[in-house]
């Protein structure tokens, strides 16, 4: 029974980080033969309380021996004096009724100025945006999963930041001046566009947010200007024959790729006119399942995608990326139901009813090769291949869905729904950064004298 006791004192003494219970725990043997009978965990957190004890022993020895001893008052009370500048004789007297108390004090006393010492000292390695970067990026990393993202800001800032003095100059004395002056330095050495600019910003703009939040800085003056947008280049709106496949162009590439198909049995190559149908993402085409079918089988539920990860070493240096699937969308608009038109189901059970015939089956993935869910690569060497095969310049998969988005929006579909369809968070991305003309020069030149004919 008595042995119970102690053990549960001795767990108690841990959880509570009860210094007194255990010092007087470890002066007794049937407590130190229980200890020697514990788990590794329990015997690592009582190691770690000891090393505690230890050391606020060894800080009231160092206040005996080198400031002030204890003794009791004519009052009758524990007494002793602590540092205190700005008082005579740069000490203050402390009290307490019983030795143990006191001593508590002089402890807690010293613990204060050893944390005000750690917090003043990583206030000063945080004194400037080189030292100030890596612990930024390490939190960065852990709010996102898309290491690709990483990859391309520490590439950021190699290319904007890592030779230029602004990096190694106390950020204490940053002035609005100085940071705007640096940031149209760096618009004019690289003739940055207005994206691009923003996307360079992110570091100084953030690592100084990381800054006000560690008490080093009280303020972000990198918040305090804004650049005129006549500064940045200019860029030219690209033609939209190269953003999106012409109506003439969609029906040679859905023709290779079927041809591929019935030639090779390949399933891969059904992932192209599926997309022409979907508009999905590369990754989130890449990653489906036909479990995603749902909805009497007129929807697809858009839940996984397929993306890079990168790996940042200790040196600095990335390790060559690897492909795997994550059971989230892009974005929480990403997670969505995608509508399938009869020519979509139609193309979505050829690919099943294939897997099937192949038995190439596993995890229910739509597009597999060897036995395993097939990388975007398999898909984009196909789409570059019909393009050369149909005579027409090459374009990407992501030009399929930017055509998917400019079909709906000249079919008239509200642009709310295209929005949802898609995954956007914003219906201005869709309009600004999506909408092109699919019709070619002399359907165009049709349309618009038949309008103006009217």
């Amino acid at each position: 029974m008595r042995n119970n006791n102690i053990q549960t004192q001795i767990s108690q003494s841990v959880k509570s980080d009860n210094i007194s219970l255990m010092q007087q725990l470890l002066n007794n043997p049937v407590a130190a033969d229980i200890i020697k009978q514990m788990s590794e965990d329990d015997l690592l957190d009582v190691i770690r309380m000891n090393k505690k004890l230890q050391h606020e022993r060894d800080l009231l020895q160092a206040h005996i021996d080198n400031f002030y001893d204890i003794w009791i008052g004519k009052n009758g009370l524990y007494t002793t004096y602590l540092p205190a500048e700005g008082k005579a004789r740069n000490r203050r007297a402390v009290t307490a009724q019983t030795r143990e108390k006191l001593e508590r004090k002089i402890i807690d006393f010293y613990l204060d100025l050893e944390r005000i010492e750690k917090e003043n000292s990583e206030k000063t390695i945080l004194s400037t945006l080189r030292k100030i970067y890596p612990h930024w990026l390490q939190m960065k990393s852990l709010e996102t999963t898309a290491s690709s993202y990483i990859h391309r800001i520490d590439n950021d800032w190699h290319k904007y930041y890592l030779d230029t003095p602004v990096i190694d100059e106390n950020i204490r004395d940053f002035t609005r001046a100085r940071l705007r002056e640096w940031a149209l330095q760096i618009i004019r050495e690289h003739s940055l566009t207005k994206n691009q600019y923003y996307n360079m910003a992110v570091i100084i703009r953030q690592c100084l947010d990381y800054a006000v939040e560690q008490g080093v800085i009280s303020e972000n003056l990198y918040n305090s200007f804004k650049i005129d947008g006549k500064l940045f280049k200019k860029v030219k709106k690209p033609e939209d024959s190269t953003q999106v496949f012409l109506t003439d162009e969609r029906p040679l590439i859905e023709a290779e790729a079927w041809k591929d198909f019935e030639q090779t049995g390949c399933t891969v190559a059904l992932a192209i006119p599926l997309a022409f149908q979907t508009g999905l993402r590369l990754g989130e085409l890449v990653a489906l399942k036909s479990t995603d079918v749902c909805r009497d089988g007129k929807y697809l539920h858009i839940q996984r995608m397929r993306q890079k990860v990168e790996k940042q070493l200790p040196d600095g240096s990335w390790q060559p990326c690897e492909w795997q699937n994550v059971e989230h969308a892009k974005t929480a608009a990403g997670d969505r139901y995608v509508f399938l038109t009869e020519e979509a189901r139609r193309i979505i059970r050829c690919i099943i009813n294939r897997n099937k015939e192949n038995d190439a089956v596993y995890d229910n993935y739509l597009f597999l090769k060897n036995g395993k869910n097939i990388t975007p690569r398999a898909i984009t060497t196909r789409i570059s291949k019909y393009c050369r095969y149909a005579g027409i310049s090459d374009k990407s998969m992501h030009k399929i869905r930017k055509s998917y988005i400019s079909s709906l929006l000249d079919a008239g579909i509200n642009i709310n729904e295209i929005r949802k369809q898609v995954g956007h968070e914003d219906e201005r991305t869709t309009l600004h950064n999506y909408c092109f003309n699919r019709s070619t020069d002399e359907q165009t030149e049709a349309a618009l004298e038949l309008a103006l004919s009217e």
